[in-house]
């Protein structure tokens, strides 16, 4: 825990706002996989079917790119993003909150290329 305490005082504020984005994209996801494989309202209740999907496709990413926010860790952050890309441009095509998946992504995305830029910026400031 003083790790991740100790990294995020080092970092700049494009790294602080990468984690930012990064959590809050997560936390995002993990709420609208549960809608989705839980509480769906177009089925009317639990989707049997939709539940692997959900957790599989976008819950597991979610807590992946939570650790990953938490850490640090972008090329974890390009993982998730690349991992739920193609989901995400799926539930994108259909009516509901189900669109905003594609929001949660290219928040993996941003969080990605600003913790990689907090850590060149890091890198050639100990130069």
């Amino acid at each position: 825990m003083t790790n991740i305490i100790k990294s995020f005082h080092e970092m700049n504020i494009i790294g602080r706002i990468g984690v930012f984005v990064g959590i809050v994209a997560a936390v995002s996801g993990l709420v609208l996989s549960v809608i989705l494989g839980l509480f769906n309202p177009y089925v009317g209740g639990i989707a049997k079917e939709a539940i692997p999907v959900a957790f599989i496709g976008l819950g597991l990413p979610a807590i992946l790119g939570f650790i990953a926010s938490l850490y640090g860790t972008t090329w974890l952050m390009y993982v998730v993003f690349i991992y739920t890309l193609p989901v995400s441009l799926y539930l994108a095509a259909t009516p509901g909150i189900f669109r905003f998946f594609i929001f949660v992504t290219f928040g993996y995305l941003l969080a990605a290329i600003s913790l990689s830029m907090d850590k060149k910026i890091r890198k050639k400031k100990w130069e």
